[in-house]
């Protein structure tokens, strides 16, 4: 009797680990989805930047307007911080997004690797990452370079990531991989991307630093580990070394990036994952509605099979793709340089899922951030306490407009079908308004710099 029960509780166990495994892996094969699309690629000449955040659990939003601030380094220099945006996810050290005052925004996403060895110094570098571009870096380059730095002397503490980041000028990817080795690319002006939770970076020629930066070890290390023999696998790709394999070949990162790439050139893509281009060229200039409505995707120009397969859930009533029951904020950085100096660098942003919540326009050089999106009136606050005031977010802050849209969200959710038809037509009708009350702003600031 008492080896029976014995056994029970072991296979008890045994299932909560394996259910908390397939749990795990599904997290870390849908966390984010990201879009870029250079400067020649785009109607207006920007630089484009989309992303969706998706996270579970309790999460509130916050949005800061940080001022510029003088610092002093180890060394006792002044070091001036940069003003930037700051959507802020207390407790989170993967979430934020954060757009400067030099234009230099920066997301990511989730990208795990095979490393299983840790080498870190002074606990490695994680949240570290993403201050470190919005406080000091004046471009994409510049924060690749300073992001290279820290991963190789502190360690990258995350399994694994890939850091979109971009200004006015190009973007880059940015993968770092647990441990001490990262890699880079730069996103070809008349090109677009699309990157899942899976590391995309292929080809790599680190002799061309014009477009690419990285560990001088990375193809060696690869060896040594085998993940990576020249004689049986040709020529070296990052992916195919460094990457998890079963987030490469995930249904839910492939069918994703499968539809981005469709929605970007209009051609039909098989769901073979070593098929898809790391950049392609659009059949259009690309515009910030092209954005929306990829960030929006539930899926809907997929064939019906690779739609039923992409995500469902107990609580989504519906198809999940790129937009998903856990898309917690989506942001467009728009960035070049014609916009108003009174203006600054653009973020657009729904604060929700962008399938039922417009797009609102946030400004790098605005006085301060709209009512209602701050726990704290002052962003230093924030900072001081990203960490350690990170529980119990609804109980300590009720009136956060945050809530409102996760209880549209909820009561979306009790008749979908119906309803969902309303929700879209309101957030059409505003996104429209807001367009227009943009377009109006920057004529208005330009005619006054004449």
């Amino acid at each position: 009797m008492k080896k029976m029960k014995n056994f029970i509780i072991l296979s008890l166990f045994l299932f909560a680990a394996t259910c908390n495994l397939h749990a795990q892996q599904n997290l870390e094969q849908f966390n984010c989805f990201a879009v870029i699309a250079g400067k020649a690629a785009t109607a207006d000449g920007s630089v484009m930047l989309a992303h969706n955040e998706d996270d579970s659990g309790e999460q509130m939003l916050n949005i800061y307007v940080v001022p510029a601030k003088e610092n002093r380094d180890a060394d006792g220099k002044s070091v001036r911080n940069a003003r930037y945006l700051w959507c802020e996810f207390p407790g989170m050290e993967v979430a934020d997004a954060f757009l400067n005052e030099y234009g230099v925004g920066i997301v990511s996403n989730s990208c795990p690797s095979r490393e299983d060895r840790e080498d870190f110094t002074d606990g490695g570098v994680l949240y570290e990452i993403r201050t470190t571009a919005a406080k000091h870096a004046r471009t994409s380059r510049e924060a690749v370079e300073l992001l290279g730095k820290l991963v190789e002397e502190r360690g990258y503490r995350g399994s694994g990531r890939t850091y979109s980041i971009a200004d006015p000028d190009q973007a880059w990817i940015f993968s770092a991989v647990q441990g001490r080795h990262w890699v880079a690319q730069r996103v070809p002006d008349d090109c677009v991307m699309a990157l899942p939770n899976n590391y995309i970076i292929d080809r790599v020629d680190l002799s061309d630093t014009a477009n690419f930066a990285g560990s001088d070890d990375l193809i060696a290390y690869a060896i040594e580990r085998g993940w990576y023999n020249p004689h049986r696998d040709g020529e070296f790709s990052f992916k195919r070394a460094y990457c998890k394999p079963s987030t490469y070949i995930s249904e839910r990162n492939v069918f994703r990036h499968q539809s981005a790439l469709q929605y970007l050139t209009g051609k039909e893509y098989n769901s073979d994952p070593d098929s898809f281009e790391l950049f392609v060229r659009p059949n259009r200039k690309i515009t910030i509605e092209d954005m929306i409505e990829i960030l929006a995707s539930h899926g809907e120009n997929l064939p019906q099979p690779e739609r039923s397969k992409v995500y469902s859930s107990d609580k989504q009533k519906h198809y999940g793709c790129i937009c998903v029951d856990r898309t917690v904020v989506a942001t467009i950085f728009q960035l070049n340089r014609q916009t108003p100096a009174d203006m600054g660098h653009i973020m657009w942003v729904a604060a929700g899922r962008p399938c039922i919540e417009p797009f609102v326009p946030w400004y790098t050089e605005m006085e301060r951030a709209y009512d209602g999106w701050g726990r704290f009136s002052t962003a230093e606050e924030a900072e001081m306490k990203h960490f350690s005031d990170a529980k119990e977010m609804r109980a300590n802050y009720p009136k956060a407009k945050g809530w409102e849209i996760v209880d549209k969200w909820d009561w979306l959710n009790e008749d979908y079908k119906g309803r969902i038809g309303r929700l879209q037509k309101e957030r059409d009708a505003e996104q429209k308004r807001l367009f227009k009350a943009h377009n109006k702003r920057v004529e208005k600031l330009k005619a006054s710099e004449k």
